[in-house]
């Protein structure tokens, strides 16, 4: 039996993960919330994950992507999302254990008019990005045997603690007060359910893969926040005004890529990702919404 170390278990990525793995008999799940480990205060991750015992994967959902507060507190982004991830690498080699990590698309600039593939060079534009890039190298210096995923756009049933949900969620709650809606229309990206990341992880794990290193983990194909809102509206037949607006006349601290669609063919050998509109139709169903009926 595997013993897995699954940090930031109690997240909205963490939580479906923590699910999916714990279904099966092949792995004990050892949960690590921020209460018990603190990840920005990185010189207590070794010692901590040292204290666990015999750890064969370690699995680190945490991060800091509030990305306006990124811009206002860089430091705290470079050192949750690179200098922890830097010293979890370093635990993993000298303990001879596999790393588990997940990135983001913001670690492109939007300029490629095509899905970004695992090849492309990343050129950031915000600091949550450049912390996740710095992250990436860092693993890649110190590591031969690891997993990154990048991810985009996630949703998942426990919502995202720093967020205050999710953006399907919100837009649902705005729906239902029958008010107009504005909707950026000219951002692209790729929606990702978190209980389809947990279950390509899980089938990586399962299958033993050894053709380490990035892999990009998203609903496959790509849509604008706008299109993903009125999906979701429309789903739930949620009677409401939908308003396309631009990315500029949304007031924001942070740059963000216009397209960050993520080309999911290296993933698919060993896991194929749904489209995002069947990952959202799977994501509404288990929280509860009936379709064309609300909730």
């Amino acid at each position: 039996m595997k013993r897995i170390a699954l940090l930031g278990a109690s997240g909205q990525l963490g939580s479906d993960l923590y699910d999916v793995l714990a279904s099966s008999p092949s792995y004990e799940i050892i949960a690590v919330s921020r209460d018990q480990l603190d990840v920005e205060q990185t010189e207590s991750i070794i010692p901590y994950l040292e204290s666990l015992g015999r750890i064969d994967v370690l699995i680190n959902c945490t991060a800091f992507h509030q990305t306006e507060q990124c811009e206002i507190d860089p430091l705290k982004a470079f050192k949750i999302n690179s200098i922890a991830v830097v010293r979890m690498a370093a635990y993993c080699r000298q303990h001879d254990a596999l790393l588990v990590h997940f990135s983001t698309d913001y670690v492109f600039d939007g300029s490629k008019p095509a899905p970004y593939t695992e090849e492309d060079a990343t050129n950031p534009l915000n600091m949550y990005g450049k912390s996740k890039v710095a992250g990436e190298q860092g693993i890649a210096a110190y590591l031969d045997t690891y997993f990154i995923f990048r991810v985009a756009s996630l949703f998942g049933t426990a919502g995202s603690s720093g967020k205050g949900g999710n953006f399907i969620e919100t837009m649902l709650r705005l729906a239902r007060q029958n008010k107009p809606i504005s909707i950026v229309h000219d951002v692209v990206m790729s929606p990702t359910h978190t209980k389809d990341v947990a279950r390509a992880v899980k089938a990586f794990l399962d299958q033993g893969v050894t053709q380490y290193g990035i892999y990009h983990c998203a609903g496959r194909g790509a849509c604008s926040w706008y299109d993903l809102a009125v999906e979701a509206i429309s789903w739930c037949g949620l009677p409401c005004e939908t308003i396309p607006i631009r990315n500029i006349e949304y007031p924001a601290k942070c740059q963000r890529p216009l397209y960050s669609a993520l080309d999911t063919s290296k993933l698919t050998q060993f896991y194929p990702m749904p489209s995002w509109q069947d990952a959202m139709n799977e994501y509404l169903q288990l929280k509860g919404y009936v379709r064309n009926g609300g909730r």
